[in-house]
């Protein structure tokens, strides 16, 4: 039936045993070297990306502090601006009204002052015109 040689059979074991820790040293270890070079490789990366995640998080906070901030000052600088401004209209508006007060007080005092000269006037030509009345109405 089937022999089995026991030399063979130590020659075959020796060199699997042989083999074996051949191809650890030259194959197995420098890839399983490798392997773990690049899981912690990759983990390095992961934790890499997660720390510039959270740095641009910080980043954006920051950004919209300042943008909220440049917002607020926006606001305020113009309602200063606004208030200033209708202040400055505010008073030219009241200049220009005692201006044209003081044109009226002008106007009234100038018109009585007409009014009395061409009341006087019609006055001394009273005589004139009474007379040139009669000569018309008794043409008539």
């Amino acid at each position: 039936m089937l022999d089995i040689n026991p030399i063979l059979l130590v020659i075959t074991l020796a060199t699997f045993i042989f083999l074996v820790r051949y191809l650890n040293g030259k194959l197995y270890s420098p890839l399983l070297k490798y392997m773990d070079e690049r899981d912690n490789s990759l983990k390095g990366d992961r934790d890499s990306v997660s720390q510039n995640y959270s740095d641009i998080e910080a980043l954006n906070k920051e950004a919209e502090d300042v943008l909220s901030s440049a917002r607020q000052e926006a606001t305020s600088s113009k309602e200063a601006m606004i208030s200033e401004a209708k202040e400055l209209i505010s008073k030219k508006l009241e200049d220009k009204r005692e201006e044209l007060s003081k044109t009226y007080q002008e106007f009234v005092k100038n018109l009585g002052n007409e009014r009395a000269t061409l009341r006087s006037r019609l006055l001394a030509d009273s005589s004139s015109i009474e007379s040139s009345l009669r000569d018309r109405f008794s043409s008539i």
